[in-house]
């Protein structure tokens, strides 16, 4: 099965990171990750990282190193997420798409429903990144 590259953003704040729960109804709904999306033909990652923050939550943010790579296969689908550090240059976070949004200190993110890929990502985030909880 052909992996498709998927974006995301690790956003930090006060010691809290960022995520969105996906809307019911869509697939994986219900589930929590970090934000981002697919790429668009042609489209580097970081670019297509910044246009999913701006389209998804009316936020302009600088796009920084990458911090993680995971692979996961979904039944329908087999992605490589790559993960980036964010920072918000303008803009707060709003849920244009109607999910759910939330800052969450890393002990809360522990206990949350979080996408399997984004779960597997935030594993890695979290021994790599130890944030405090």
């Amino acid at each position: 099965m052909k992996r498709f590259p998927v974006v995301a953003a690790l956003i930090t704040r006060g010691g809290k990171v960022f995520l969105a729960r996906r809307p019911e109804g869509k697939l994986r709904g219900g589930l929590w990750e970090f934000p981002g999306g697919k790429l668009e033909e042609g489209e580097e990652p970081r670019e297509a990282l910044a246009r999913e923050l701006e389209e998804e939550l009316g936020i302009k943010a600088k796009v920084g190193e990458l911090l993680a790579e995971v692979e996961h296969d979904y039944p329908d689908v087999s992605i490589r997420l790559l993960c980036y550090a964010c920072e918000i240059l303008e803009g707060e976070p709003q849920p244009l798409e109607g999910q759910e949004l939330g800052w969450f200190s890393p002990a809360e993110v522990d206990k949350l429903e979080l996408a399997p890929a984004d779960r597997l990502l935030w594993q890695r985030l979290r021994r790599a990144f130890p944030l405090q909880s």
